[in-house]
């Protein structure tokens, strides 16, 4: 019977340290890491996970959102660990499957965090239209005034090519890239 720990991050700004942390102060024997949207019902490191836990273990995970971001996946997680005679832990929110109360409060929370998702989706979404709505460009910025500026150079300068992609912070292939569309012959090749 052993304790696994399942730490998830969704971007590469975030890290595992404060997870890994309370796991092993738990008493885990094996964490797996994992680092992917929690949107995302299908996960490599949690399907590998579950493949691996056997009746008794004991599966413990910081916080209920690490683990699902859904009600239904939750949901359908702890019917599997009961179905498989597999303990649940969530460290943040007191939840102990072992326990008719732990379970009870597994399902409320899950409900909860599902709330909070579509809430900050909904506060996201609201706040990209109303920037939208005030004329704000979103997205990457449009690399053409840098490449027309680097064409320009190209043409009309003695500048070397490296000089003109680092002035204008752009790469080489696309500036030539740029200079076939645009049939501009190549410095030499008269």
């Amino acid at each position: 019977m052993a304790i696994y720990g399942y730490a998830r991050i969704s971007t590469t700004h975030q890290k595992f340290d404060s997870q890994a942390e309370a796991l092993k102060a738990y008493g885990v024997d094996y964490i797996f890491t994992e680092r992917e949207s929690g949107l995302k019902e299908s996960r490599p490191v949690l399907a590998n996970l579950l493949e691996t836990l056997q009746p008794g273990d004991t599966l413990v995970i910081y916080k209920l959102d690490r683990l699902a971001r859904g009600t239904q996946h939750l949901l359908k997680l702890i019917d599997i660990f009961s179905n498989r005679d597999i303990k649940f832990v969530s460290l943040e929110n007191h939840i102990d499957t072992s326990t008719p109360t732990g379970r009870l409060l597994f399902t409320i929370m899950g409900a909860f965090a599902e709330m909070e998702t579509t809430l900050i989706r909904e506060r996201v979404l609201a706040g990209l239209d109303a920037a939208r709505k005030n004329g704000v460009k979103l997205g990457r910025p449009s690399p053409i005034k840098k490449i027309d500026r680097a064409i320009e150079l190209y043409i009309n300068s003695n500048l070397s090519v490296s000089e003109i992609i680092s002035e204008c912070q752009i790469s080489g292939t696309t500036l030539y890239k740029y200079l076939h569309q645009r049939n501009i012959p190549l410095r030499g090749c008269g």
